[in-house]
């Protein structure tokens, strides 16, 4: 079964230009990023930032991922590796991640039967 998903996240306070290093990382590595996707069964990534009237940084994470994908705790990969440096050092995890609920999802039949079957 395909798992879409949208979670608000936020950035700890000073931790913002860091936060924005590790996009950057990503970006800049955007060969070797998209080569851990395989093992995670992860088919679309995309992350949004939004600065809060409350003052907050929030990145929005969206995936579409296929199941008994590896995690990426399990990955060997550098950019798994820093990512993950960059996520303890950047979320913070005194504010309770949002999973918003999806309403409604179209995936192209031709999109989806490759989700499916990978």
């Amino acid at each position: 079964m395909t798992q879409i998903e949208l979670t608000r996240f936020r950035i700890k306070k000073g931790k913002e230009e860091k936060a924005q290093e590790w996009m950057d990382f990503l970006n800049e590595h955007h060969v070797d990023t998209v080569k851990t996707m395989a093992a995670e069964k992860m088919y679309v990534e995309t992350v949004f930032s939004e600065k809060s009237e409350d003052g907050y940084t929030y990145f929005y994470w969206y995936s579409i991922q296929g199941e008994n994908g590896q995690a990426v705790e399990e990955s060997e990969s550098y950019i798994d590796k820093k990512h993950i440096e960059y996520w303890d050092e950047c979320i913070d995890s005194d504010y309770h991640p949002v999973d918003m609920k999806v309403q409604e999802s179209l995936i192209a039949p031709s999109v989806d039967q490759v989700i499916n079957k990978g």
